[in-house]
């Protein structure tokens, strides 16, 4: 069976329907692949002033800070040096001690990080937020003479409970390595996200390269529909020309049969 209509009426219908859903189709495409611009909804109402970040408590009273340098002195030879692991077992909060046992700190098997700290003293900790009963802090160690190491800074949180003061957290949070062509200082923002800019890095998913075969494609969808309609025009001009050019001016001559019969039918009605 042919695919191809004999009709040539039909043909033309499908010529044209083919064209419309070709244009339908293809404007969609291109009007789903173009970014949205629209405006963006009105505001319905006043919405308040901006809501900011509250800004930390940094305050802390005289006897808690003189509790809090002590629970220090005691904590940090004790855990980040090494020293004692009972008296450091001693001085951790629940969060430090929620996945450790007092004999994996003996181990040397703990959350708190390992560090030569230099000194006995260690009351130079900056505020970093407070409240009634926790205080967050960064305080930067020095190592001891020969550990070839550099200065470490750690942040902590030292917590109430009931009368004392412990530490519930300690971690690095930077190492400040002399500065050299291959070395520099190492915290958290050189793990973090880049931060935003106006210049592209990088290449969109689908960028004026990628439009390319789409558009061919779309290209090549309207050009057979109409490749078939010019062909179909072009035959049906070519056939009206041709019966313009053959069409005759005149009636054919009547048949000789037809001419003698309607010459003999006067003798006949006469002898009747």
């Amino acid at each position: 069976m042919p695919l191809r209509p004999a009709s040539p009426r039909i043909r033309r219908r499908l010529v044209w329907v083919v064209a419309t859903a070709v244009l339908v189709v293809g404007g969609a495409t291109i009007a789903a692949l173009l970014p949205e611009h629209g405006p963006k909804a009105p505001v319905a109402g006043t919405e308040g002033p901006a809501q900011l970040a509250s800004a930390p408590n940094l305050h802390v009273g005289a006897a808690d800070r003189r509790e809090i340098d002590a629970a220090l002195d005691r904590f940090i030879p004790a855990a980040v040096g090494r020293n004692d692991a009972a008296a450091a077992w001693a001085l951790a909060g629940p969060e430090l001690r929620a996945s450790s046992s007092l004999a994996q700190w003996r181990r040397g098997d703990s959350p708190v990080p390992a560090y030569p700290v230099a000194g006995s003293t260690f009351h130079t900790w900056r505020t970093i937020d407070a409240g009634p009963r926790y205080v967050v802090f960064n305080i930067l160690l020095h190592p001891k003479r020969g550990a070839n190491l550099a200065a470490y800074e750690f942040s902590g949180e030292m917590v109430k409970s009931g009368r004392r003061w412990l530490v519930n957290r300690f971690y690095t949070i930077a190492v400040f390595n002399r500065v050299t062509k291959t070395t520099h200082e190492i915290g958290p923002a050189d793990f973090a996200a880049p931060p935003p800019s106006s210049t592209p890095h990088g290449h969109a998913a689908l960028g004026n390269l990628g439009l390319l075969p789409i558009a061919g494609l779309l290209a090549l969808a309207l050009l057979v529909p109409l490749g078939f309609a010019g062909v179909a025009f072009r035959r049906h001009r070519r056939w009206r020309h041709h019966v313009r050019t053959t069409a005759r001016t005149e009636l054919p001559p009547l048949p000789e049969g037809y001419l003698r019969d309607r010459s003999e039918q006067p003798e006949t009605l006469s002898r009747r």
